[in-house]
């Protein structure tokens, strides 16, 4: 029987991912232009029927993919490229051309570690406890492969968000994109879903410590992983 706890951690992140993309139907309609401020999180909150930390949650991730754009004590607006923003996986391949996974996971270990390091020294305890329920999102899902690419994307989104730097996150989603049909690939091979479920979690161990440098070797050894499964 799946714990109370655990059901109650699914349905908060069911429902954060159902706010955000709310919000981003919000956009993509019209009824928020580019350049546009947000509503205060409360009036949304109220609006959307969801607490105001959902929301919260909600808009830090649209501001990791570059759809908003967030400053202390001014808001949060539609960035004005926002639109522009919203590259399509397979526009960005037809442009690309052969590019191989190999060279996108190089340019995906810059931005990844990049980010890690960046968690490391900004991330909130609210933040890290995204992480964490991330993490368990994964521990949870072995034995389902599309549940545990969707959880370890999670889990990396969530790390890109508490680095607080808009475009490498925005850029990392682009190179995760673009690699998904190979990470499906590695992931189904044996023992590969334990194996990063212990990277993973060495990550978030010295992100909760704020240990920068340790925080880029566990991510160094991560894409080291990924490369020698390629």
């Amino acid at each position: 029987m799946e714990a109370k706890g655990t059901t109650t951690m699914r349905m908060r992140n069911s429902l954060v991912d159902e706010t955000a993309e709310h919000l981003r139907q919000m956009v993509l309609g019209g009824k928020l232009a580019p350049g546009d401020y947000l509503p205060p999180q409360k009036e949304l909150a109220a609006e959307l029927e969801v607490g105001a930390s959902t929301v919260h949650e909600a808009v830090q991730i649209l501001v990791a993919v570059g759809l908003l754009q967030s400053h202390p004590g001014k808001g949060t607006w539609v960035r004005r490229d926002a639109l522009d923003g919203l590259i399509r996986p397979e526009a960005v391949r037809a442009r690309l051309g052969a590019l191989n996974a190999r060279s996108l996971c190089e340019a995906r270990a810059v931005i990844e570690v990049a980010l890690t390091e960046m968690a490391a020294s900004r991330a909130s305890p609210e933040e890290i406890g995204c992480i964490s329920s991330a993490l368990q999102a994964m521990r949870q899902s072995l034995a389902d492969t599309l549940a545990f690419v969707k959880a370890d994307l999670e889990f990396h989104t969530r790390v890109a968000v508490a680095g607080h730097n808009d475009l490498l996150a925005h850029f990392y989603q682009l190179s995760r994109n673009l690699l998904e049909e190979v990470i499906i690939e590695l992931v189904s091979l044996p023992a590969v879903k334990e194996e990063s479920v212990r990277i993973q979690a060495a990550i978030l161990s010295t992100i909760e410590r704020h240990d920068v440098q340790g925080a880029r070797r566990a991510a160094e050894e991560h894409m080291r992983y990924i490369e020698y499964l390629l």
